[in-house]
Order: structure tokens, then sequence, then C-alpha cells
């Protein structure tokens, strides 16, 4: 059963208006332009939100995703690991990696969400697995959790472990299936960097904003020049190709994000960033001095990034 108030979709193909998402069939048909948008299976209840045609376009991406992802070992059948994220037993493969979301999240409740309010619908975009929806219902909010994932182990899926269960579909970060203001809070969940084009994946966030709502950029890679991000993607494709057989670029995510870019992006979409720094520990805060000291590129840094939708 899905908890809290209910979220209204939008067809992402004509913008129809599609009704209360718990209210729906289990395929349900637009009005507007007829596209079908099914309930998935094995996936305990997600939904497509792919117009015709999407499913095909990403189908590359999503194969070399999952396959990279599983190899990494990050998924899992096991109820236990999900409802203990972003918690993370030490002998994990990447348990480095949810270290540094644990105190990504605890900034983010501690920094940010307190001075949004109570009782907030959030969509969690690139949620994953949901682990973030999971924390955030059990903080009082009511969230979405939106993915092209619906993989069973390391992606919406994997969510049919968490109760009580939310909304999860199967959708672009620039068509989002919602009508104009219908969430309080948009949080791209270490996701911001697979978008093609920051300026109309941010300018869609917006749009399914509330006027004053937030929008939130969690744990993507941010440098001080282009150059170090152009480096980092050839060293981390090239990791792909040795590692895994495939360079995973079927899609051309911009990857990286640099601070004149975030300027630049503010200034087009007029809002004004807020940023929270999480203190990541020593060995992270080194990072840049040992990169100097060895003459290597310059370490990505991670930031929280926040604004407000202008009212």
């Amino acid at each position: 059963m899905i908890s809290g108030p209910g979220w209204h979709l939008a067809c992402p193909a004509c913008g129809a208006a599609l009704g209360d998402e718990a209210a729906l069939p289990p395929d349900v048909r637009c009005p507007g332009c007829g596209a079908v948008y099914p309930t998935l299976a094995g996936t305990g209840g997600a939904r497509s939100l792919l117009p015709a045609g999407r499913r095909e376009h990403f189908a590359a991406f999503l194969a070399d995703y999952t396959k990279i992802r599983l190899a990494e070992r990050r998924g899992s059948d096991d109820p236990a690991h999900f409802l203990a994220l972003p918690g993370c037993p030490p002998d994990h493969p990447i348990a480095w990696q949810w270290a540094l979301r644990r105190r990504t999240f605890a900034a983010l409740t501690r920094q940010v969400l307190p001075r949004l309010g109570p009782g907030l619908k959030a969509l969690d975009l690139g949620a994953g697995v949901g682990w973030l929806s999971h924390r955030l219902s059990d903080l009082g909010h009511h969230p979405c959790a939106v993915d092209l994932s619906a993989d069973p182990q390391d992606g919406l899926g994997a969510a049919r472990h968490y109760r009580p269960l939310w909304p999860r579909l199967q959708a672009e970060f620039d068509r989002l299936p919602f009508p104009d203001g219908e969430a309080d809070l948009a949080i791209f969940n270490a996701s911001l960097h697979y978008s093609t084009d920051y300026r109309a994946t941010l300018a869609e966030a917006l749009r399914v904003l509330r006027p004053g709502g937030a929008l939130v950029v969690l744990e993507s890679p941010i440098y001080r020049r282009d150059e170090s991000g152009r480096r980092m993607i050839e060293e981390r494709h090239a990791d792909f190709a040795r590692r895994f057989g495939t360079r995973s670029e079927s899609i051309p995510s911009r990857e990286y994000l640099t601070w004149k870019a975030l300027d630049d992006l503010a200034r087009d979409l007029g809002i004004a960033w807020r940023r929270v720094t999480p203190w990541y520990g020593w060995r992270w805060a080194m990072r840049p001095w040992i990169a100097r000291l060895k003459r290597r590129r310059e370490p990505s840094r991670f930031a929280i990034l926040w604004a407000r939708k202008p009212r």
C-alpha cells in the first residue's frame, strides 16, 4: 500500500493528466495520445513512464549500467542489505562510497531539510534501489522514486523490500511524468551528472516544483577546470573497458560539473545556489594536495547544492 498524499501523474509524451498514481490500473492508457504505461513485472509495482521508443533508446545504456553495477556487487537479494542503507559492512567492495553517502545524508538532514519544512512531497531523482526515499519516508516526508533502472537487485525493483511503499516510476529526467508544481522538493541523488543537457534537466525539475520549492543536487563530481573533468571521463571509460569489456558511453552523459558551469546555470535558470560542504574525513580533504604533489589531475569535489524555485 502506498502511504502519504497522492502523486498526480501526467503523460510525459503529451502532458495529459493521467490521475492519482495510487488509483491507476496496472496498465494505464493516456487519454490524450493513447500511450500505454505498464506496471513492470518482477518489481513489486514499479511503473514505466517512458514514452514510446525511449525504452529502446536507453536499452544499451541500461545493459551496460546494470552489468557494471552488479559486477561491482552493488546489487543484492537480501532485504536486510537495503534496510540498512546507507549503512554498509566495512568489508563490502564499495563500503567507501557508502561511507561518503552517509556523511552526505547526515549533512542533508541537519543543514538543508530542516529549512524546508515538514511533510514534503519529495522527488528522489536517480533513486536507484530507493534507500533515500526510504529514509525520507522515515523522516515524515512523502517520496516518489524516479530512475531509469528497474532492476530487481539494483534498481527500482529492489525497493519492493521497503515498507511502507511509495510510488516508483521508471522515467527520464528531461520528461518527468508530473504536472507543473506537483512537488515540494526535487533531489538529484548522485545522478545529475547522468544528464545530457544540464539546463534542460534542471529546467524540467523546476517545472514540477511548486513556487518556493527546493532543488537539491547531491554527490555529482565538481571540478575547477573542464580539462580535469574531461580527463576523468577518459580514465573512467578506459577503466570500464578494461574491467567490464564496455566503455559505457552509449548515452552522451555530461558526467561532471564545474563551478563556472553551475554559476552559468543559476543565471540562466533564475536561481541562486546555496552550498553545504559535508566533512568526508582527512583522507578526502587531502586529495587535492596529494594530486598536486604527484602531478595528477585535480580530484573531484562533492557539495550539496540547493536552490529555491522563484515564487
